[in-house]
């Protein structure tokens, strides 16, 4: 995405208050628009249809249609808009299973402006927006997704650039930090995500606590 383009969203949540919230947090950026807002999962597809937003911000627990069968249809189209998954609730297994969904990243809707800020440019880039301390939460007090975990796969190079980006790293830090490219960093991810099976970042910044390479 070009740095000077504005990164349209569309909020998806049952609370109005939360969705004139959320709308008043954008407002005060200049590169982040909120084109739309609804208020359950199955009005989803005619807001994308209508708005085509760059970025998603879904609420996990709706009346009709919850935000994780919403991501998955969203998922399933041709050229699907970036999901930050959002919870009102510390990180749980929802939050998991939106990610395994399709999600992109999430948020807690107690979040300073600022992180919601933060979080929809670094999706919007590519990047996802995280801290250790909540990837090392998921993995305390939710069952992993598969039976067993293997790096085995994955060349040192990429373990490396994994590990890095488990900590949060952009494709920018991660760059700095190892002294190579970004087209470079991208490549590696790209190999990882495809050995690991996983289809985001932190998908794959999850196996890497559960593995163990990032203590």
């Amino acid at each position: 995405m070009d740095s000077d383009a504005v990164i349209t969203v569309l909020v998806v949540d049952d609370d109005a208050f939360v969705r004139r919230g959320v709308a008043d947090i954008f407002a005060a950026t200049t590169d982040i628009v909120v084109v739309g807002s609804v208020s359950d999962g199955d009005e989803v597809p005619a807001a994308i249809a209508a708005h085509r937003p760059d970025v998603v911000l879904m609420d996990l627990k709706m009346r009709r249609v919850d935000g994780l069968d919403a991501t998955r249809a969203l998922m399933a189209s041709a050229h699907p808009p970036k999901v930050v998954a959002m919870t009102a609730m510390d990180v749980d297994d929802l939050v998991v299973q939106a990610i395994e969904a399709g999600a992109h990243s999430f948020l807690s809707k107690s979040e300073a402006p600022e992180t919601f800020h933060q979080s929809i440019r670094a999706v919007a880039a590519g990047n996802t927006l995280f801290s250790e301390e909540s990837l090392r939460k998921i993995v305390a007090t939710t069952r992993p997704p598969r039976p067993t975990v293997t790096l085995e796969a994955l060349t040192d190079k990429e373990r490396t650039v994994l590990s890095v980006m488990a900590s949060g790293a952009t494709n920018a830090d991660i760059a700095r930090q190892l002294y190579m490219a970004e087209t470079t960093v991208k490549s590696h991810l790209t190999a990882v995500n495809h050995k690991l099976h996983v289809t985001n970042r932190v998908e794959a910044a999850l196996m890497a606590f559960r593995a163990g390479l990032v203590i």
